[in-house]
């Protein structure tokens, strides 16, 4: 199987990382292209086969943060995977065609054109399209499990009902509309691949969301502000590049739910949040997938 990784930044710099990535990498078949909302920003494609993606994955965010350090202008590159989870069913497929419940407290409800809206706070209507997102995948249903915790702790009730929420790379935005329709009074999605954004954007308009949830195209460079909860559900090696900055965009007594990495990955990524000022207050595991719910060790 065949898996897109996308590489954006500042057009100059996208070049010159082109450059050397083209030492590291044959295998990339597309040069350096705008992006078509920005031509300032550029994008680089590379595919690589499923055996060697961890691999090439790791390689490339060796690189790319080499590049990040030596650049005079901080310039901070965002990495995509798409279709990574092959586990994850398509819309329509025989795996996503009746209602479900990734955790207890949420229904997914596949949409359908003849579907009228729903307005109830445990049904969420999902048309993922290209996006990563059923909720069927066991990284989406820890993430939802963690934040049904604490939507029901006392300690947090209070808090999330008027707090603002962060989804890094969105995907479908299943995870922002499943925190609102659980307490959450605002959320903000952000996302890279434009495929997912769109799909996004659909789900919170078919959710009748959108005056609580905004999807915005991009990385931590579309986040202007500090949220009091933050949820990221990315493969291993995007988490070790993005998930170095969470500190600076979570409120000093803000929580973080992460996942999309393996048990096997737990200790390594525990080691890494730990060294960026974060505490671990929780893991649950699932089919060897692993979540941290986790806050800022003050």
């Amino acid at each position: 199987m065949q898996f897109e990784i996308t590489i954006e930044g500042p057009l100059p710099d996208i070049d010159l990382l082109y450059n050397e990535l083209k030492i590291f990498s044959a295998k990339m078949g597309k040069s350096p292209v705008w992006d078509m909302e920005n031509r300032q920003r550029g994008k680089i494609i590379i595919t690589e086969k499923e055996k060697y993606l961890d691999d090439t994955l790791q390689h490339l965010s060796h690189i790319m943060t080499k590049a990040e350090n030596r650049s005079a202008s901080e310039t901070k590159f965002d990495i995509r995977v798409r279709n990574l989870a092959c586990s994850e069913p398509p819309t329509g497929s025989d795996q996503f065609i009746t209602p479900f419940n990734p955790v207890p407290e949420i229904t997914i409800r596949p949409w359908t054109p003849s579907m009228a809206g729903l307005s109830d706070n445990k049904t969420i209507v999902l048309d993922p399209k290209d996006a990563f997102g059923t909720g069927k995948h066991p990284t989406t249903r820890l993430c939802l499990k963690l934040f049904a915790q604490m939507a029901k702790d006392r300690s947090y009730h209070q808090r999330l009902s008027n707090s603002r929420l962060l989804d890094l790379g969105c995907g479908s935005g299943i995870l922002a509309i499943a925190a609102v329709k659980m307490g959450v009074q605002r959320a903000l999605g952000v996302e890279i691949d434009p495929h997912s954004v769109k799909a996004a954007k659909q789900n919170v308009l078919l959710n009748g969301l959108s005056q609580k949830i905004e999807i915005r195209k991009g990385s931590w460079e579309a986040v202007h502000e500090r949220y009091d909860v933050i949820m990221a559900n990315l493969v291993t090696s995007v988490m070790l590049m993005i998930g170095k900055r969470m500190p600076e965009y979570l409120t000093d007594q803000g929580m973080a739910i992460v996942s999309g990495f393996g048990e096997t990955q737990a200790e390594e990524m525990k080691i890494f949040f730990e060294k960026k000022g974060l505490k671990i207050r929780r893991q649950l595991n699932l089919k060897k997938w692993s979540a941290f719910l986790i806050s800022k060790n003050l």
